[in-house]
């Protein structure tokens, strides 16, 4: 409910109610993930909420707040697959999302100067995901 004001509010163009509404539905996404951990379609509209953040501070010329909202959940999914204390289909789950947050981020590297540094640690995700060890068919 919150995620859909918060779209509605975008493409009127008024973002502080885009800004409040995507903060509040990442917030209850965040209650509800943490009493269930290993749900990946609440952590996917956790992801969702963050991304959906970026794009309203892109679009508001504030680069480094929308990279911020980019950056959050990636690292937060290689986190949780660094911890590596949860089952199996999870860690499969979660190895996909680290591709799905990953793309966003390459292509914002693209629209967007970032530091290289950042553009390096980007790159060594990109080919520490594409190893053979953490491919899915």
């Amino acid at each position: 409910m919150m995620m859909a004001m918060g779209n509605d509010s975008f493409h009127q163009q008024s973002w502080l109610d885009a800004e409040q509404s995507y903060y509040q539905a990442v917030d209850i996404i965040e209650d509800l993930w943490n009493d269930d951990v290993e749900n990946i379609e609440l952590l996917q509209a956790w992801i969702a909420g963050q991304h959906n953040l970026s794009s309203l501070f892109e679009q508001q010329g504030l680069e480094c707040e929308a990279l911020r909202y980019l950056t959050i959940p990636h690292q937060r999914v290689l986190s949780l697959i660094n911890q590596g204390a949860c089952s199996t289909p999870f860690h499969h789950a979660l190895m996909l999302t680290a591709k799905i947050t990953l793309q966003p981020l390459l292509e914002f590297s693209q629209r967007n100067p970032i530091c290289d540094g950042c553009l390096a640690g980007l790159k060594l995700s990109k080919e520490w995901l594409s190893t053979p060890a953490h491919q899915f068919h």
